[in-house]
């Protein structure tokens, strides 16, 4: 396992995002009476068990446990996780956009008024790199689902284009995570 024939170049998007437009008068208009249950699942994506925050502390994790024996993977979670910060700052100027205080935590039962706040529990503290590999793969195909759940449920054209942009980037993870898996079987 050496890693380095992962180049991050061939996987940069070179794609800009969506400037966030969403207000929360704009939600309300466009999804009239679902606004909150929207509200609940960016805030879920931003900061609830696999969400953006928990991505971030997760590859920082991982990051550090693999620093002194396999630089190059260390460079790459790291990477990742500088991607996944930038998803969060869009995801938290959404919320703000929407007069929503963007703490770290879940909603419980979508009511804003009740937030389990997001806890370090929420990390899996895998040191097995192909096991961690793996569990990165399957967090971020729930981010993929949880966006699309968001999509689907908002009528709202700024925050569907908004969540497909991020999308993108979470699709090139999973390539990038699955490359690195590869190097773990040689």
């Amino acid at each position: 396992m050496n890693f380095e024939n992962i180049d991050l170049k061939t996987y940069d998007l070179n794609t800009t995002y969506p400037e966030v437009t969403v207000t929360l008068d704009s939600l309300k208009q466009t999804d009239e009476k679902n606004y909150l249950n929207i509200i609940s699942m960016i805030i879920n994506a931003y900061a609830g068990n696999k969400s953006e925050y928990t991505a971030i502390s997760q590859y920082i994790y991982q990051s550090f446990i693999v620093k002194k024996s396999y630089e190059k993977l260390h460079k790459i979670l790291e990477y990742i996780a500088i991607k996944e910060m930038h998803h969060l700052e869009i995801l938290s100027e959404i919320l703000i956009n929407l007069n929503v205080n963007p703490k770290y935590c879940k909603y419980i039962d979508y009511n804003p008024n009740i937030c389990d706040n997001w806890c370090s529990n929420n990390i899996r503290y895998i040191k097995d790199i192909e096991k961690f590999l793996e569990y990165n793969i399957s967090l971020e195909t729930d981010a993929i689902k949880e966006y699309l759940r968001i999509i689907d449920a908002t009528k709202n054209s700024n925050i569907k284009e908004v969540l497909n942009r991020i999308i993108q980037d979470e699709k090139t993870h999973i390539e990038i995570f699955k490359e690195l898996l590869k190097d773990t079987k040689k």
